[in-house]
């Protein structure tokens, strides 16, 4: 084993799900006899936003203040690990990175967990917390105001919104039209889909399969508020005084292009998203690259990969990987000969995808669940679990230890 108290730089770009695991598995380890590991956090927000959460967030601002995390907060104040409030311009190589800020970063190992735009403000849009509490805010205040409300998809998220705006709002019509035969990834079994169908029903949610909402040019990529009348492809109109986009996922690959000019090769895909290309062991897919790590929503993992507690598996995967690199001493052979680095590189572990679980609250007393192939869709046990394990606080306090530490007034 190479010597592990030697100088070793870990960027970690992107402080979400991925990103948070990734970063703080290697601050502990820093406490581990890696004496010399120095972790840099870079996002461009100043706080961690818990958008799994969102669906509360959204009718509940006293959660919405909470689901705000301040990165100032992520390490230990005087260590050697720093945090980053800027965005990512270019990697130049396979060691050196540009900010937007014009700040440069050496690398030895770069996870890259830069993650995926949902439409705003599901993911919100805003750099610091009071702008995403505001973004939040406009968007609940014009549902308070709103007589109707159309939610356009029915994957998870869309779900869960249209849930939690039904159960906060009763007297709103709300209208979930997705374009699929059944809501939820086909992944899932279908009693989940059904047992969503009949507890949205429960709540007055008219669920409309099959039916793709044609959206206007200037619509954008945010929920809208104000009276429209949208068509579908069947020619029925669905008239709403707010517009909330559950659907629509791209990806930022743009920091890649000196890389790919490098190589002559593209290493993210051009259709849909733009998802950036990964081998099993979550390195990008290239030979040239074998330190640069991307788990989470950007890489192309199937869909079914990509929920916030996978994001956070993958980041542990992606850390392990690297955590087997450095005992091997692959940086030090690497800065010397990519050939002899290559030659003598561990073996690392794969992803593997085996958990299709998921538990989706509808509104704060219902929801569906699926555990070990198993569906609890209709039953009333699947309400009983989402109230005691998600429905509460969506799993935040889960969140929270990753941001041990205590910050002045002015990061809160």
């Amino acid at each position: 084993m190479a010597d592990k108290s030697r100088d070793i730089s870990v960027v970690v770009v992107g402080g979400s799900y991925a990103g948070a695991v990734a970063a703080r598995k290697f601050a502990d380890l820093s406490k581990k006899g890696y004496t010399g590991l120095k972790v840099t956090l870079v996002d461009e927000k100043s706080h961690y936003f818990h958008a799994i959460g969102f669906p509360k967030a959204l009718v509940d601002a006293k959660y919405a203040e909470k689901a705000f995390l301040p990165f100032a907060s992520f390490f230990e104040p005087g260590s050697q690990h720093q945090f980053i409030n800027s965005r990512l311009k270019s990697i130049a190589d396979a060691h050196n990175l540009e900010l937007e800020s014009g700040q440069e970063l050496y690398f030895d190992y770069l996870v890259l967990a830069t993650g995926g735009k949902a439409p705003g403000p599901i993911n919100v849009r805003s750099v610091s917390k009071s702008e995403g509490l505001a973004e939040i805010e406009q968007l609940r205040t014009g549902l308070e105001a709103a007589n109707s409300v159309l939610v356009i998809g029915g994957g998870a998220v869309g779900v869960e919104v249209a849930g939690f705006v039904a159960a906060t709002f009763p007297q709103k019509k709300v209208t979930l039209v997705h374009s699929g035969k059944r809501l939820m990834p086909t992944n899932f079994r279908e009693g989940v889909s059904n047992g969503a169908v009949a507890k949205l029903g429960q709540l007055g949610v008219d669920v409309v399969l099959n039916e793709r909402v044609e959206l206007p040019d200037d619509f954008g990529r945010s929920a809208r508020i104000g009276h429209q009348v949208l068509r579908g492809t069947s020619g029925t109109e669905y008239p709403s005084d707010v517009q909330i986009l559950a659907v629509g996922f791209k990806v930022n690959s743009a920091f890649l292009e000196p890389l790919e000019t490098k190589i002559g090769s593209l290493l993210h895909i051009e259709d849909g998203p733009g998802f950036i290309r990964v081998r099993p062991t979550l390195q990008l897919d290239s030979d040239l690259f074998p330190n640069i790590f991307v788990p989470g929503d950007a890489n192309d993992l199937p869909m079914t990969a990509k929920y916030g507690f996978k994001a956070e598996m993958q980041g542990g995967t992606a850390a392990a990987n690297i955590k087997k690199l450095i005992d091997a001493g692959f940086d030090l052979s690497f800065a010397a000969s990519q050939d002899e680095a290559a030659a003598n590189a561990p073996p690392l572990g794969k992803w593997s995808d085996m958990v299709d679980a998921i538990m989706i609250p509808i509104g704060p007393e219902l929801g569906v669940v699926q555990m070990l192939k198993v569906a609890l869709g209709s039953s009333g046990i699947a309400n009983f679990l989402v109230r005691q394990i998600k429905s509460k606080d969506f799993m935040l306090w889960m969140r929270k230890g990753y941001f041990p530490y205590k910050q002045s007034t002015s990061d809160q």
